[in-house]
């Protein structure tokens, strides 16, 4: 028997297969204490647990609950983990290297996958800025360089930034320091370096960012402007 719920594709999901930005991913759930569902080949039953750390090449997972699968998962050696971070699922196969058991406390520890498959909310709505009212965004690049740019849109999820230049200098998946210049303050983050594209103009593109960890007053700072924003192009719909 062939276990093909976890198996089946995501739609609109991106597959990574670059250790260190799997390794940040990980580490992300194990700081937010995720809540993974466990899938055993061979078996119909799903098990919970959570990822203890990330000590690279390898991932250690907390015991299974129901203990029933500590047994298969040794006798099969191989596990499928799927799990929400922050609204993103995020889902992988491992193979298990050994078991660990201190103090009562059952840890196993798997190799850190081939590849993880990453499906990224789309539904966050993107408010674009007033080409009257430019905001700066200043990053910091590899060896010291500080690329400037300015604000496309802003959502909850990120932003879309238009930097100078007839190629990006910055890398997909790579993330970066940067300051972005908000109508009442500036938003110091991490961005994750996600797409570019060219602009008409040809000498300005286009880059995709996702933030990384935002604090509670970073969130509700960038969902003030994005409501600011949005009633601002209402009135300039009413008034046109």
């Amino acid at each position: 028997m062939t276990d093909t719920r976890t198996n089946q594709p995501l739609p609109d999901s991106e597959k990574i297969s670059y250790p260190t930005r799997m390794a940040v991913l990980l580490e992300r759930m194990a700081r937010h204490h995720t809540l993974l569902t466990v899938e055993i080949p061979g078996s119909d039953e799903q098990y919970t647990s959570s990822i203890v750390a990330v000590n690279s090449p390898y991932v250690l997972l907390d015991e299974l609950l129901p203990s029933s699968g500590h047994r298969k998962l040794l006798e099969v050696g191989r596990l499928q983990v799927s799990g929400k971070l922050e609204g993103i699922d995020i889902r992988f196969s491992a193979g298990l290297e050994d078991v660990e058991e201190q103090d009562g406390m059952i840890t196993y520890r798997a190799h850190l996958p081939a590849r993880l498959e990453y499906r990224q909310r789309r539904m966050d709505y993107r408010a674009h800025i007033p080409i009257a009212h430019p905001l700066r965004v200043v990053i910091a690049g590899e060896g010291g360089s500080v690329t400037e740019g300015e604000l496309y849109d802003l959502s909850q999820g990120g932003a879309g930034i238009v930097l100078p230049g007839e190629a990006p200098v910055l890398k997909p998946a790579r993330w970066y320091d940067c300051a972005i210049e908000l109508p009442d303050a500036w938003l110091f983050c991490a961005l994750e370096m996600r797409h570019a594209k060219d602009m008409p103009a040809g000498d300005r593109h286009l880059i995709g960012a996702r933030f990384a960890d935002l604090s509670p007053v970073q969130r509700r700072l960038v969902a003030h402007t994005i409501t600011g924003l949005e009633r601002e192009q209402i009135r300039k719909r009413v008034v046109d």
